[in-house]
């Protein structure tokens, strides 16, 4: 009798793991498919309100609704992607022809900057930095050759994009309540609840970091353009786009710019330097206060961790949206401990 019980529990944990198993191959296997859909989610969650706008104040039927806003969700990219392209396209086959003066200009100032700590005995790691640094730009160089099959890649990704904003943005109330359907009826008021939180925080934040990153964008672009930077729209894109990964983005944004900084063309370096502090100075206490409010109130230490972990999981995708799911998960806390507060012990 008890080796029976022994055996059984014994299946119980391999079918369990055999479960947990085939779960992650599954999640793994189509995780190209749950990318598409968190993007088309993270779109639906931004345009949405246009769709309930038009039905309250204007009383538009739910469909006519949707293909307003979805029609005027596609132009609007179109346009953008017109106007914009055109003028990337050729401040990049620019760069792409000057990038070994540029590489030459930076190998100078890294030979420069090298003996002038060479009695500190730093020249010697300098000089193996400037030895491996035509390598490494090289190897980056060559990844951006193939941009084209990946610009390809990325249409059709497009595509499926749309096509999947499209339905969710027609029925996305019914999506929300999907998950209900499954838990038990005394817990739905519950799951109610935690899905309002994740739908506030996700939608609150990526409308205001897409606000925030267009707004440091144009800062960037026009502020380039007055200091006579080169490629000040490549830059400023850049700048716009790597915002949206909060504490980190911005210095990451700023690397191209700096180096770049280094031309004959372009102002001093240490120009540059301030130009991106005071832009993220201003993002830090105006941007970010107005257009996220205590959308996300956590700790910075809290965020970059956060992002890690996402980017760990799901990269860009991961980074975007781990701050939002972190935050809706603290608020979610904060209710638990409100409703149920640990009691002290004797």
């Amino acid at each position: 009798m008890f080796k029976d019980r022994e055996l059984t529990i014994a299946l119980k944990i391999i079918l369990m793991l055999l479960l947990i198993v085939s779960s992650i191959w599954f999640v793994i296997s189509i995780q190209w498919v749950i990318k598409l859909f968190v993007f088309s989610l993270l779109i639906v969650y931004l345009i949405a309100p246009a769709v309930s706008y038009l039905e309250d104040d204007y009383h538009f039927a739910h469909l006519f609704a949707v293909a307003i806003v979805f029609l005027g969700f596609f132009l609007f990219c179109l346009l953008i992607i017109s106007l914009l392209f055109p003028v990337i396209s050729e401040q990049y086959q620019e760069l792409a022809a000057n990038f070994p003066h540029h590489l030459n200009r930076i190998q100078e100032y890294i030979e420069h900057i090298a003996q002038t700590f060479i009695h500190l005995n730093l020249g010697r790691i300098f000089n193996e930095v400037l030895a491996a640094l035509p390598d490494t730009l090289g190897r980056v160089f060559d990844q951006l050759a193939e941009f084209s099959l990946t610009l390809v890649l990325g249409l059709i990704d497009l595509f499926f994009i749309l096509f999947i904003v499209f339905y969710l943005l027609y029925d996305f109330t019914g999506v929300k309540k999907g998950p209900l359907r499954i838990v038990p009826a005394r817990y739905r008021s519950h799951v109610q609840r935690f899905i309002s939180i994740f739908d506030v925080s996700i939608g609150g934040f990526i409308r205001g970091l897409l606000l925030r990153g267009l707004v440091v964008g144009i800062l960037t672009w026009i502020a380039l353009l007055i200091v006579g930077m080169p490629y000040a729209l490549l830059l400023a894109i850049i700048a716009g786009i790597f915002n949206i990964i909060l504490y980190i983005g911005p210095y990451i944004a700023a690397v191209p710019a700096v180096l770049l900084s280094f031309s004959p063309a372009a102002p001093s370096p240490l120009l540059i330097i301030i130009l991106y502090i005071g832009i993220q100075v201003f993002d830090g206490l105006v941007l970010a206060p107005l257009f996220f409010g205590r959308t996300v109130n956590l700790k910075p230490i809290t965020v970059i961790i956060a992002i890690l972990i996402g980017s760990q999981l799901a990269g860009l995708l991961g980074m975007i949206i781990a701050v939002p799911i972190a935050g809706a998960l603290k608020k979610i806390m904060e209710i638990i401990q409100d409703e149920h507060p640990l009691k002290p012990t004797n």
